[in-house]
């Protein structure tokens, strides 16, 4: 009907569903819907007309019973709006210059809304410290384009528009099927056949928002494990983690129909699910806690399970497909203006042109100098404020020195790193991209002068 039907978590089985919000429409118009997601007190619906409406739903009360089916609201008020753009002070002059509604991507596979609030209270950051969220929360949308390969996300104190991307696993090769999200932790899979004919999966999952990857330039960020300092992120944050298969056998097969849950305070309290059948072939999915390693199955016969959901027998017997390949490594590079007679080789690992967003994560400066020595030097790369604002396309990048090299008593390690880099642990650089060549350099006044240059010839 193209309305929103809902009924408690808490109900019985075999509860009626109501309209949300006396009528399950959005606005006045009456606008039919065509897809919904939920998570937390958020919630968002899309219209025939592409547009995503957004609401909370934390004033939807109801009055439930455990042991019979009947249930009734108590009041049930969402607060729906059109205009994405949300920032306190900023968005009522904002939205009248800029078209303020927010659109999906054409032909997407996935939309997902995500609420980190009072429900999961703080995330910990990867180098154990805390950062609570009661109050204010992060709100994000996700959105799984066309061909499965890339994610984006939208923010509502940000563009009204998917511009920010969280670079996918597999250094961004993987082709998920579809995606789901729940208090800023994101889970996708891709079910597969192998050479045998046999059904295999992947599930990766990752805790990422505008804030904790470090995009958000008003909150104070580090790449120093030492900082202890409260409220000040350390960053990279969290990597992708692949997570357990789902063994099958016999009649157990899946389908792409996955879910995510907040079950309590931190990012370790999530739930996955995978909507499946057992090895009898019943009906129900497979769960588990985000960090275990073992999948269980719960039985639903009360759900209906159409035979196009699973995995169609004509797949090819060839394992998981990819993605094209969008990271290069840029070997032979230079060194100015220093002439270091034992400096072999520099290279420029998986390093991609398209776009920053997290493409630093996995980048990193390799230097190979005399006897065999290496040097692996991350390079990571966060949002500024003009980036940020969408008048300049410069971000911040810093190249980190590991912590074990300057430990490490090798002389020749110890004499590179205070000639090129004054023995600093973290050096503000400037990328240059250009059609014929990469520079990196010091940001004056932070490091010595240094200057890496790679010819745009892929290795």
């Amino acid at each position: 009907e193209g309305r929103i039907w809902f009924k408690p978590i808490a109900a019985h089985e075999n509860a009626r569903w109501n309209l949300l919000a006396n009528n399950g429409y959005t606005n006045k118009k009456k606008t039919p819907l065509i897809s919904v997601s939920a998570d937390g007190d958020n919630i968002i619906a899309i219209d025939q007309n592409q547009t995503i409406h957004y609401g909370k739903t934390n004033k939807v009360i109801c009055q439930v019973s455990f042991i019979r089916p009947q249930w009734r609201i108590l009041r049930s008020t969402v607060n729906w709006r059109e205009n994405w753009f949300g920032m306190e002070g900023v968005s009522l002059i904002v939205n009248l210059f800029k078209n303020p509604i927010l659109r999906p991507l054409p032909n997407a596979r996935s939309i997902a809304v995500s609420h980190k609030g009072p429900d999961t209270m703080y995330y910990t950051d990867m180098n154990g410290k805390k950062h609570p969220d009661p109050y204010v929360g992060v709100t994000s949308i996700y959105i799984l384009n066309d061909d499965g390969t890339r994610i984006f996300f939208a923010d509502p104190w940000l563009h009204n528009k998917f511009g920010n991307e969280l670079t996918g696993p597999e250094d961004g090769r993987f082709k998920a099927e579809t995606l789901a999200a729940s208090a800023s932790t994101i889970m996708i899979i891709q079910r597969a056949r192998n050479e045998f004919g046999q059904e295999i999966n992947k599930v990766y999952t990752r805790f990422a928002d505008f804030d904790s990857i470090g995009s958000n330039p008003a909150l104070k960020a580090t790449y120093n494990r030492k900082n202890r300092l409260a409220m000040v992120r350390y960053i990279p944050s969290e990597d992708w983690i692949q997570q357990p298969s789902i063994i099958l056998s016999r009649k157990a097969r899946l389908t792409k129909n996955i879910a995510l849950l907040q079950l309590g305070w931190g990012q370790n309290n999530r739930q996955l699910r995978v909507q499946g059948q057992d090895t009898d072939g019943r009906n129900g999915y497979y769960h588990k806690n985000i960090y275990d390693t073992i999948w269980t199955f719960e039985v639903t016969d009360n759900i209906l399970i159409e035979e196009e959901e699973f995995l169609s027998d004509s797949i090819p017997h060839t394992g998981f497909e990819q993605g094209p390949k969008i990271t290069e490594d840029y070997k032979n590079g230079i060194l100015r203006p220093h002439n270091i007679k034992n400096l072999l080789d520099i290279t420029l690992e998986k390093f991609s042109r398209r776009g920053l967003n997290e493409r630093g994560l996995h980048t990193k400066l390799v230097l190979t100098l005399e006897n065999d020595v290496r040097l692996s030097l991350p390079l990571y790369a966060r949002r500024g404020w003009k980036s940020l604002i969408g008048i300049s396309g410069e971000n911040i990048w810093k190249l980190i020195i590991p912590d074990e090299y300057y430990n490490d008593e090798n002389v020749l390690i110890r004499e590179f790193l205070q000639r090129i880099f004054g023995n600093k642990r973290r050096c503000p650089v400037n990328v240059h991209e250009r059609a014929e060549e990469i520079r990196i350099t010091n940001v004056f006044g932070n490091c010595n002068r240094f200057e890496f240059i790679f010819r745009n010839k892929q290795i």
